[in-house]
Parts: C-alpha cells; sequence; structure tokens
C-alpha cells in the first residue's frame, strides 16, 4: 500500500500551480490530483470539524464520502495517491482515521486578506450564487449551520459581507488545519506558505520529496498560476470592505502565528487589483483573450462542430439545395 498526500488550505494558495508543476514532472508515472473531491461532495458546511468516531460513522454512510473513500483504497493500492486540492479538508480527519499510518498532510498557507479578496471575486458568499446552488456554493460553511470554533460570528452573520465571510472561513479552515496536526503529531506535517511556493525555485522540489516522490527535474510552471482578472473583478469586485480586516483581531494573530502576517502599509496597493476595472481595462483584457491559443481553439472547435452539423444534414437530403432551386425559379417564372 502507498502513501496519501494531502494539500491542508484554504484554496486561492496556489494549489492549481502545485498541481501541475508536480503533474508535469510526474504526470506518467504518478496520480497527482487537483481537486480529486469537490466542495459538493465534500460538504464542509456539514462536515466540518468532525473528529470522533461517531462523525466518521455519519461521513461513512454519505454516499459522496464513501465512494471518495473507497477511490483513494483503489488508486492508493496502485500508485501513491496525491491530492493538492483544498476541497478534501473535511474529510482529512476520516481520511486519516481509514488509511493510519500512510497520511501525509502538506499545509499551504496565505495571508488572510488576499485570500479573501479572491475569493470574493469568484463570488464566494455572493447570495445569488448560493441560491443557483453553484456547484460548491451552497456548501460553504457558515457559523449558522457549521461546528466551528467561532460560532460567535452567528448572530451578525447576515450582516456582514462577503469579503468579512472570507475571513472568518479562512480562519476556520486553517485552525483545522492546525488541529489535524496537533492530534496527529506522528503524521509527516509540512507548512509552507504561497509566497514561497511561488518565489522559490526549490520549493515545490521540497514538497515533492516530503510527499516521498522520487527525484525529478521539476521546472516552474507560471502560466498556471491562477491570477485575478477584469472579468472577475466586473461581476465580483471588492471594494472598501477590505478595510474591516481590523475588527478581526482573532484573523491577524493566526496569520502571525501561520507566517503570514498582514502588512498595512502595502494593502492599499495590493487591494487595487481586486477593485473593479474601468471600462478600458476590461476592454482591453477581453480583446487580449482573443490572441489566446485557448480561445482560437474554442473558436475552432465551434466551426468544426456547424460543419458537422451542415454535413450531416446535407448527407441526410442531398438534393435540398437542388429542389430550393428549382423552387424558386419556377416561381420566378409564373411570377413573370
Amino acid at each position: 500500500m502507498h502513501q496519501i498526500c494531502l494539500c491542508l488550505s484554504t484554496g486561492r494558495c496556489g494549489t492549481t500551480y502545485l498541481a501541475h508543476v508536480l503533474s508535469a514532472a510526474y504526470g506518467h508515472d504518478f496520480d497527482v490530483f487537483h481537486e480529486d473531491v469537490l466542495e459538493d461532495q465534500a460538504k464542509p458546511r456539514r462536515y466540518l470539524w468532525y473528529f470522533n468516531e461517531a462523525d466518521f460513522a455519519e461521513l461513512r454512510r454519505d454516499s459522496d464520502v464513501s465512494r471518495h473513500l473507497d477511490r483513494i483504497a483503489t488508486r492508493s493500492s496502485v500508485l501513491p495517491y496525491t491530492d493538492v486540492g483544498f476541497p478534501c479538508l473535511p474529510l482529512v480527519p476520516l481520511i486519516i482515521a481509514t488509511f493510519p499510518g500512510r497520511v501525509r498532510l502538506l499545509h499551504l498557507v496565505r495571508d488572510p486578506i488576499s485570500v479573501a479578496a479572491s475569493m470574493t471575486t469568484l463570488g464566494q458568499y455572493d447570495p445569488k450564487m448560493i441560491l443557483l446552488s453553484h456547484m460548491g456554493y451552497a456548501e460553504l460553511p457558515n457559523p449558522l449551520e457549521t461546528r466551528c470554533a467561532h460560532p460567535e460570528y452567528a448572530g451578525k452573520w447576515k450582516s456582514m459581507t462577503a469579503f468579512e465571510k472570507g475571513l472568518w472561513r479562512w480562519a476556520e479552515y486553517n485552525l483545522m488545519a492546525l488541529a489535524i496536526h496537533e492530534r496527529n503529531p506522528e503524521l509527516p506535517y509540512l507548512r509552507m506558505t504561497s509566497d514561497t511556493l511561488f518565489t522559490d525555485a526549490d520549493a515545490p522540489g521540497r514538497v515533492a520529496k516530503f510527499f516521498g516522490l522520487p527525484p525529478r527535474e521539476i521546472l516552474p510552471q507560471p502560466k498556471f498560476r491562477n491570477a485575478t482578472n477584469p472579468n472577475l473583478t466586473h461581476y465580483h469586485p471588492v471594494g472598501e470592505e477590505w478595510r474591516r480586516y481590523v475588527h478581526y483581531p482573532y484573523v491577524l494573530e493566526l496569520a502571525e502565528q501561520l507566517g503570514v502576517p498582514i502588512r498595512s502599509e502595502r494593502l492599499e496597493a495590493e487591494m487595487k487589483k481586486y477593485a473593479a476595472p474601468s471600462g478600458s481595462q476590461l476592454r482591453k483584457y477581453r480583446w487580449r483573450l482573443r490572441f489566446t491559443k485557448y480561445w482560437w481553439r474554442q473558436k475552432l472547435d465551434k466551426l468544426l462542430s456547424l460543419l458537422k452539423i451542415s454535413s450531416r444534414q446535407l448527407a441526410r437530403h442531398p438534393d435540398n439545395g437542388f429542389e430550393r432551386r428549382g423552387f424558386v425559379g419556377k416561381a420566378h417564372q409564373q411570377g413573370s
């Protein structure tokens, strides 16, 4: 049986980048997944902070969870199993109990203000997204329904902005990650900041070594960073609400503890990239998209689909065109 490598994260910390870097080096020989389980399957609104045997029994009765456990068992019987996506966090205590002695934990951390702002631009905690049951959004945790470390925010939850709710979520996810480590001190555990992951060329290699993967040349993959763009900030901008972070001292203390302290002197400039774009910025960004391989591939696929539909129609009715031309000719003669 092989090791099971998981990532404890809030998301927007570099997990997409890390998955691409590792996949580029190991993809043909080892499984490297990014979000092998999704939020609508892991259900953080219901299962966050589930740690005891009664909790595990409830989790195992959930068909989504039991299927994921079966998948991990099957994959890890053949190869090391690695999932660096953030949604698995609520299931990590159960996975540790199910596969004792085989789990390795990477705790990937980014500062709370950047995470909350970035998640806000994705529509996290937007009531419209939640009402539409957009994948994962209906399963977002909240202190009204979710077992949590800071339930005192239930009283003002409805008046909090999406950004403030993002700060609360950042703390809950990282506090749970620390609790998992504290309850399982025997498990291999590595904490790394997203800044280190992005700026230190050797950082992905250290992660690979920690995961027990064999030495390989690991090259940076900068194009796979999930950057915030004007399309996102156009629909879900972060306005002045980011300044409310000062009302959450426990979040700031936790950020210090995790090695991602808030530097207030740089925040004003950093938050500008999450603000609503000007019309010219939006037009420029959308125009630039037309010069990407992805945009041209989409257009080509659409054109090929139309051509296939036309050829199928012609094959079914090969003389349609002649009939139409004959009909028009007769009509012209009658009219003259």
